[in-house]
């Protein structure tokens, strides 16, 4: 497939106004099998079962009727690496569409025979994100529950790095609580040491296991701290790519509401607007920390894919930007978002405000 920067949006109408999606972001749950039990697994529920690849395929290629090639796809899991077909997978990814490509590991069954292939197929793009969420090997291993995590997850990025590889980053992914935003520095000196270009940091999000441990998650005055900081390092260490999937990021970086004429700019939360994901099982929902159901995309066909998600209620009211208490009111609404996620299990309303935002 020929890379194509000229597509057509999908066309959703609502009661208020049409609009044109462009999905900027397609999220695929390849398999829902793990080697690990994190104890913060958003995807601890899921199925355990690989996704099959025609149905990979299918979900690519309903996302590509509205999104350029050069845009990114995610595979994750559980653990995509288990998938039984992988290397058939990244094949048929990158035929259909698949330039930008981040896989989300543990890093643990990373092989010099993977990196082979990502090089024969000739990403634009590929980010192999690896999960290191604490300098401290017996806490990273606990908190992954699975002995030599760490020294795997280490070992996988220096492999990456190491491999020289055009266009493939090794990036190092941590999650991590509010007792490590002052290890954070340190946490991104040694990514930068062993090669990485990108860090990337998250909070634990009430999601999966970690729903039952309101002990790990950030409280406002934290979360505060924690972008804060991730800004702070972005500007000190500009050899390489400090970032968050936070959407209260918007929060720091103050850009406006609009593009150009016409055109809204979702640069926080965009699910169910500029992205959304599949799970294994085939079940879609807006992003990988909702386990809210917008359809099964299994016994679909595209155009069925593509009329269900047009019609879909969360589709519209996140188009519309229906939100309530202080994010319905705010002036940058559409730029940030907050969490639905924190929103829904927090207030019991996915349309809620998020209750980590300070402003």
């Amino acid at each position: 497939m020929e890379c194509n920067t000229e597509t057509p949006r999908l066309e959703v109408e609502t009661e208020e106004a049409i609009y044109e999606i462009e999905f900027g972001q397609i999220q695929i749950e390849i398999t829902g099998r793990c080697n690990m039990k994190c104890q913060h697994c958003r995807a601890a529920n899921q199925p355990k079962q690989d996704m099959p690849v025609e149905q990979i395929v299918k979900i690519i290629r309903f996302g590509r009727q509205f999104s350029p090639n050069y845009k990114e796809i995610i595979l994750s899991g559980g653990e995509p690496l288990q998938h039984r077909d992988f290397a058939n997978v990244l094949r048929q990814v990158r035929e259909n569409g698949g330039e930008s490509i981040t896989l989300t590991t543990n890093g643990s069954l990373l092989t010099d025979e993977h990196l082979s292939l990502i090089e024969e197929l000739s990403f634009q793009r590929f980010v192999l994100s690896v999960s290191l969420d604490n300098l401290n090997p017996a806490e990273h291993d606990k908190f992954r529950v699975h002995k030599g995590a760490f020294l795997k997850a280490v070992a996988a990025l220096r492999r990456v790095a190491e491999s020289g590889l055009p266009n493939v980053v090794a990036s190092m992914r941590s999650t991590i609580q509010a007792s490590q935003i002052s290890e954070m520095e340190r946490m991104v000196v040694f990514a930068r040491d062993i090669g990485c270009k990108r860090v990337s940091f998250s909070a634990i999000h009430p999601a999966g296991r970690a729903i039952e441990r309101n002990d790990f998650w950030m409280t406002r005055e934290e979360k505060f701290a924690f972008i804060k900081e991730v800004y702070r390092l972005k500007e000190l260490f500009t050899d390489l790519n400090v970032t968050t999937n936070d959407p209260l990021k918007c929060l720091f970086r103050g850009k406006n509401d609009l593009g150009k004429e016409g055109e809204l700019v979702f640069d926080g939360c965009g699910a169910a607007v500029i992205t959304f994901n599949v799970n294994a099982d085939g079940t879609m929902t807006p992003c990988a920390l909702l386990d809210v159901p917008m359809m099964n995309v299994f016994p679909l066909s595209i155009e069925e894919m593509t009329e269900l998600y047009r019609e879909n209620l969360i589709v519209r009211n996140m188009l519309a930007m229906n939100l309530k208490g202080k994010c319905g009111k705010c002036s940058i609404k559409y730029q940030c978002g907050g969490c639905r996620a924190r929103a829904l299990i927090q207030n019991g309303d996915f349309f809620g405000e998020d209750p980590h935002c300070w402003v």
